[in-house]
């Protein structure tokens, strides 16, 4: 929140406001004196639940909106509150947690320690480790990767990614690995579970002895021995043969295993990490995927967002896909008819079909200041001419005609188009504000403000 210019930390909500500041002076003070670190927690302290009436009307919460802190906490007086049955609500309306207090010390530590841990998971988000591999910048995409690191730096346990092809899975796994805080780690180990033939009972896997199957021509390593010290990466978990989903789910119980064709125990310790395009809750249910597995392997599980959900990324990778291909000469910008091509095209392969897609309008690409419509391959114009009608099934197209033609203006028919927007988001989403604002990629505040301004 920000006043007069000047960061706040805090907000003492209700009646109790001035009698507040006076109790807790230690702590006012604490507060004070963080109003100038980035990341900090912003702290509304209450004497009861309040409603989404009164979170709304908070002053300075436009400049809270878009200073973006770490995030926003609500603090309740144990003393003083004793209805606690509308937690829940306050998470649809832009609050990030709910704590109950009646010390200063104890709320003192929490924050501290809070804002301990923003300050790590928002170090590595902006590190080039990040920005130069994971592009993006929408709300949704810094969302996912800041649980991702969350988990990855505070614990050991194992992560299950579920999306689409060519949501970038392998890259969040070198990530998860590159940023293990282990001292002593070793190797990533990345396995693609398709490419394992069962005949060969898990050679990729456990590795094998000379001559114990035909063409065994010498011992070879598996990737249980490999990751030892490391992680191991199972692309396409999903696709496990189901005897040798058994023999997994021994190895991460026991720690050991043994090579195809060897009567000797080895040990193994390895972080897992699991990709799958598929269901796998829904295999479970078909007996397709052992249930003792798919828990063992999902202690952390994510879904990686398409890019269909991440349209505001688009821009940004597409630039950051041109300047790879260009690395030794100057890089063209891209005109704006072609970027709206692409924000506006489909993408089934998600970033990976984008960056084909721009690598082959470089391709193309000739002595100019700009990438233009010209340049993008005749075939992939076709799939543009028959993906955009696709959109106007609703008739879009056909109701913004026809408002020009009564009058409106632009102002106005921008306007109808943001509330119909967060309508739809709403009603897709149960009328939980947070989520609707996560799939229209905008704040919670803008869906509060609507909420409150129609009443719905």
């Amino acid at each position: 929140m920000l006043s007069n210019g000047v960061l706040k930390t805090h907000y003492w909500l209700g009646p109790s406001k001035t009698k507040s500041n006076q109790q807790h002076k230690k702590l006012e003070q604490y507060l004070e004196s963080k109003k100038e670190e980035i990341g900090f927690p912003f702290v509304i302290f209450s004497d009861h639940i309040p409603s989404s009436d009164e979170l709304g009307i908070l002053p300075g919460t436009e400049s809270l909106y878009l200073k973006k802190p770490a995030c926003k906490i609500l603090a309740i007086n144990k003393k003083s509150s004793e209805d606690f049955s509308s937690e829940w609500n306050l998470l649809a309306n832009g609050i990030d947690d709910v704590i109950h207090w009646d010390n200063e010390e104890e709320i003192i530590t929490y924050l501290q320690s809070k804002h301990d841990r923003n300050v790590v998971i928002n170090n590595i988000l902006e590190s080039p480790l990040v920005t130069d591999n994971l592009v993006g910048h929408s709300i949704i995409w810094k969302k996912f990767l800041s649980e991702i690191i969350e988990a990855t730096m505070f614990s050991q346990t194992s992560m299950l990614l579920i999306g689409e092809s060519g949501t970038g899975k392998e890259l969040i796994s070198r990530l998860i690995h590159a940023i293990d805080t282990r001292p002593d780690k070793k190797k990533l180990i990345i396995v693609d579970c398709t490419t394992i033939v069962p005949e060969l009972s898990g050679s990729e896997l456990f590795g094998h002895e000379r001559g114990s199957y035909t063409n065994a021509i010498q011992t070879r390593e598996g990737a249980f021995a490999l990751a030892n010290g490391g992680t191991l990466f199972l692309d396409e978990a999903g696709e496990l043969p189901l005897n040798l989903q058994a023999e997994l789910l021994r190895v991460l119980q026991e720690g050991t295993f043994k090579k195809v064709g060897s009567n000797t125990w080895q040990k193994t310790s390895f972080r897992l990490v699991c990709a799958t395009n598929k269901n796998l809750r829904k295999a479970v249910e078909e007996g397709r995927f052992r249930q003792d597995l798919y828990f063992r392997i999902a202690d952390f599980e994510f879904v990686v967002p398409s890019l269909e959900k991440r349209r505001d990324d688009i821009p940004l990778l597409a630039n950051h896909f041109l300047k790879d291909w260009f690395v030794n000469q100057e890089c063209p910008e891209v005109d704006k008819l072609v970027m709206d091509y692409l924000v506006q095209r489909d993408y089934p392969g998600n970033v990976r079909e984008l960056k084909q897609l721009v690598h082959r309008m470089a391709m193309k690409h000739v002595c100019h200041k700009k990438i233009t419509i010209g340049e993008i391959p005749e075939s992939d114009r076709l799939i543009h001419s028959l993906t955009v009608p696709a959109k106007n099934i609703d008739g879009i197209e056909d109701l913004i005609r026809k408002a020009l033609l009564t009058g409106e203006d632009w102002w106005n028919l921008k306007n109808k188009i943001s509330e119909t927007a967060i309508r739809v988001a709403l009603d897709l989403e149960n009328n939980n504000k947070q989520k609707a604002a996560e799939r229209l990629g905008v704040d919670v505040r803008t869906v509060q403000q609507y909420v409150k301004k129609s009443g719905v």
